[in-house]
């Protein structure tokens, strides 16, 4: 078939002695120190409680856990029931003209092509970048396809990295994170970082989302204040979403 062609012919495998720079990637440093405080800064919000617009995320990847099935028989229902919230639909965009909705649309085209696209995005053999653009390219494939036979359709909402990632997330939070792009360059200024990251820069995203998750994972007392304040009622561990609530607060401050 066209498709399980498409999909083969794509393969592709401190200087002075205090903690005060961290520089993960191309010399491309954030200040520690000033992490630290808005860590502490970050510990003192949850403390207070007001946190009530942060839980979603965690009721939102309880439910994925307790629905995702890349081998279930009927794709489109579990993928239907995956994405759905007591609480909010943001992280996906709503339930209507929105990535889930044409998600949905591209499993009643082609639900056995749609399930190798999430393999392929899943498959750790290929780099980041790699999966991420793959994933883009065969949205753009299937949309082009409906839209022979429906011209009003004009987008699929996973040209940005956000929805890749989020599917990423919730497979493996503890490697993943959300994709705030906007928000996280926020916060690298008042990191003092040396640069911002720009849109293609997928990989360095990652590295830093996850240079930070080191960071703040050291402080047991924050890490257990998260819990009792946006994890526990939902049975979930902490993990890079606890980045996103981090960065988030930074950016807002």
């Amino acid at each position: 078939m066209f498709w399980r062609g498409l999909l083969a012919r794509q393969s592709g495998k401190t200087t002075n002695g205090k903690t005060n720079w961290f520089t993960p990637i191309e010399g491309r440093s954030m200040k520690v120190n000033l992490i630290k405080e808005y860590q502490h800064k970050f510990h003192n919000y949850l403390s207070r409680g007001d946190t009530s617009e942060q839980r979603y995320k965690y009721e939102n990847l309880q439910n994925f856990r307790q629905s995702w099935d890349i081998e279930e028989l009927d794709f489109h229902t579990m993928y239907d029931n995956s994405f759905r919230s007591k609480i909010s639909n943001r992280l996906w965009g709503g339930t209507h003209n929105s990535g889930r909705e044409m998600m949905l649309r591209f499993i009643e085209q082609d639900k056995e092509f749609v399930r190798s696209m999430y393999r392929d995005l899943l498959d750790e053999n290929k780099t980041l970048n790699l999966r991420v653009d793959r994933f883009k390219f065969h949205c753009d494939e299937l949309l082009s396809i409906m839209q022979r036979k429906d011209k009003k359709l004009d987008r699929h909402f996973h040209s940005s990295p956000q929805l890749p990632f989020l599917y990423l997330c919730f497979h493996d939070p503890s490697t993943y994170p959300l994709y705030d792009l906007q928000s996280f360059n926020k916060a690298l200024k008042l990191f003092e970082a040396r640069s911002e990251i720009q849109p293609f820069e997928i990989e360095r995203y990652q590295k830093l989302s996850k240079s930070i998750y080191t960071i703040i994972s050291k402080d047991d007392s924050l890490i257990s204040l998260h819990g009792d304040v946006l994890r526990k009622d939902f049975g979930i561990e902490w993990n890079m979403l606890g980045v996103h609530d981090f960065i988030q607060f930074c950016s807002s401050s």
